[in-house]
């Protein structure tokens, strides 16, 4: 038994190392695509979809956004996206907030190359800011996986555009920001990487290298607008930072948390057991539960800061 058990496993762990071709990984991505919020998000919020531009959109209880605002970028690795785990995640906060979300559906690869994903959150905003939607009050950016490390560079370039002066109706500066395994090296290159190299899906690594150079293009996948850890992160709102112990992203986590702490912004780290990234459907747990207390909080504080 010993030796057949042995084979099994020997048998699946090569099964899982054959390539399976890129068409039908990213095939399957885009198949989980919820551009409709869930049942349950509709339920419980007055849903409305709005062009903005080029860029569709989508509010939950528009009617609450004199409470504030929560701008909230999906995940998807820049070929997919909105996710189910998105619109729960947002629903739970606006809930929470009493306040207004805005889910932005930035259009992807491979029909869409950098830098649409950025034109698109950036004309968005502009146009919120140039209505007067923005502004008013206190807003909050978030984002999860490639959601999150696009949340870091339009921030950023928020903070950049301010500071030069650019902007005729200047888009203000979200309040906190909110980010849950963010994708902040589109090379996949940290040193640590192999620290949750066992813990990985099946061919995610594969994946996001495939999904990384269908939608950079041209451009260098080390551009600081495409990968925000290779510039410094100084100057960004106050943010909460999280990741799970066994995401491909959590060696850039932990060197994206020693970056803020050096420059010392204002950060609330968290490590949860287990995977945050990537999820297609929302998790469930103690981890999570108080992950999602302590954003709320974060996310209240900021939201009341008038």
């Amino acid at each position: 038994m010993g030796r057949i058990r042995d084979a099994v496993v020997t048998g699946a762990r090569a099964a899982a190392r054959i390539p399976i071709p890129s068409a039908l990984t990213h095939q399957a991505l885009r198949e989980a695509r919820s551009p409709q919020p869930p049942s349950h998000v509709l339920k419980s919020h007055a849903v409305e979809a709005e062009m903005i531009g080029r860029t569709r959109t989508v509010w939950l209880d528009r009617h609450h956004l004199g409470n504030g605002l929560i701008i909230h970028l999906h995940g998807g690795a820049y070929v997919s996206g909105p996710f189910t785990s998105d619109w729960s995640w947002l629903s739970r906060q606006v809930e929470a907030q009493d306040c207004a979300g805005l889910m932005v559906d930035y259009r992807n690869a491979p029909d869409h190359q950098h830098p649409v994903a950025r034109d698109d959150v950036e004309a968005v905003l502009d146009a919120l800011a140039q209505d007067g939607r923005l502004g008013g009050g206190p807003w909050v950016l978030s984002g999860q996986h490639s959601g999150g490390g696009l949340a870091v560079v339009v921030a950023r370039r928020l903070a950049d555009r301010a500071a030069e002066g650019q902007d005729a109706a200047p888009v203000p500066a979200p309040a906190a920001i909110v980010v849950m395994s963010p994708w902040l090296d589109l090379e996949l290159s940290t040193a640590g990487m192999s620290e949750t190299d066992q813990s990985d899906p099946v061919h995610e690594r594969r994946l996001l290298r495939d999904a990384a150079r269908r939608y950079a293009g041209r451009t260098p996948l080390d551009d600081p607008d495409l990968s925000p850890i290779n510039r410094g992160l100084e100057g960004l709102p106050p943010l909460h930072l999280s990741v799970g112990q066994k995401d491909l992203f959590a060696s850039d986590a932990r060197v994206a948390r020693l970056q803020l702490e050096e420059h010392g912004a204002e950060l609330s780290y968290r490590e949860i057991g287990g995977r945050l990234g990537l999820q297609l459907l929302p998790r469930k747990g103690e981890d999570i539960e108080r992950l999602h207390r302590e954003q709320s909080e974060m996310i209240a504080g900021a939201l009341s800061s008038r």
